[in-house]
């Protein structure tokens, strides 16, 4: 994989994540690369929440954009760390690995990205800045805390149609013909999967701030990151006979922007 390393400058502000996600898409979609995949959808609902922290939709807009621009430092650090050969999360490792070989199609590469960045980076991220400013366990602003969280579900549900827009536009035209034909299906199951992986999240961040022994804390930790890999390797890996057959077909319909 040609090494396409984000700056090591750490960004400061929402503005600075969008504008170094910018980049970063374009220099992936320059050399062909599958993780523009991922990046354009994360590039995607950032912007949205940009537009969200302006218009007054979160409690606490301030905290949110802290959590933003931190969850953001995760993501760049595992590309850093990848294209350096430094170990990095297994989730993030397996998506990297995919993306590389080029065997895959579209919404896996976008799947295994969300799925390294949400059940395993964004407890982390949480748990480092409720540890920071002491929220827990004041019952009362964990409660405002979890509202905002909870709030992104909405903003998830509804990037749906536009993330399906672009993948389609983009990368795998074949993807508007199953939109038509499963309806308001697909929107609805990616909800509540999205939906239940935040929830997740948030069980696992007030497990790690529980936690009083470093020794605890560490194998949490492992947890987290051994569930966040099982999860992409059901997405890389389908269960049924006929995948296994279909796969052979990927690089094809890679080629094409069919799937």
């Amino acid at each position: 994989m040609k090494s396409i390393s984000t700056p090591k400058k750490q960004v400061e502000s929402l503005e600075e994540v969008i504008e170094l996600m910018t980049e970063h898409l374009h220099a992936l979609q320059h050399s062909g690369d599958y993780r523009a995949v991922f990046q354009h959808v994360y590039l995607l609902m950032t912007r949205e929440m940009q537009l969200r922290l302006e218009s007054g939709f979160f409690e606490d807009p301030v905290w949110m954009e802290r959590v933003l621009v931190r969850f953001a430092h995760y993501y760049f650090s595992a590309v850093n760390a990848y294209e350096a050969c430094i170990p990095c999360a297994p989730a993030w490792k397996l998506a990297f690995q995919i993306a590389e070989e080029k065997q895959s199609f579209v919404l896996q590469d976008a799947l295994l990205g969300i799925n390294a960045h949400i059940n395993r980076d964004l407890p982390m991220t949480l748990h480092t800045i409720l540890d920071e400013e002491q929220t827990w366990p004041n019952a009362r602003l964990m409660l405002h805390r979890r509202r905002d969280h909870e709030r992104i579900n909405e903003v998830l549900r509804d990037l749906v149609d536009i993330v399906q827009d672009v993948l389609t536009k983009h990368y795998a035209r074949l993807l508007r013909w199953i939109d038509v034909l499963m309806g308001r299906s697909d929107e609805t199951l990616s909800s509540f999967f999205m939906a239940n992986f935040r929830t997740n999240v948030w069980y696992n961040v007030e497990l790690l701030l529980d936690i009083s022994n470093e020794t605890e804390f560490k194998n949490q930790q492992e947890r987290i990151d051994e569930e966040a890999y099982r999860i992409g390797l059901q997405i890389a890996n389908s269960p049924f006979p006929t995948y296994r057959f279909v796969k052979n077909l990927a690089p094809y319909m890679r080629k094409y922007h069919w799937f």
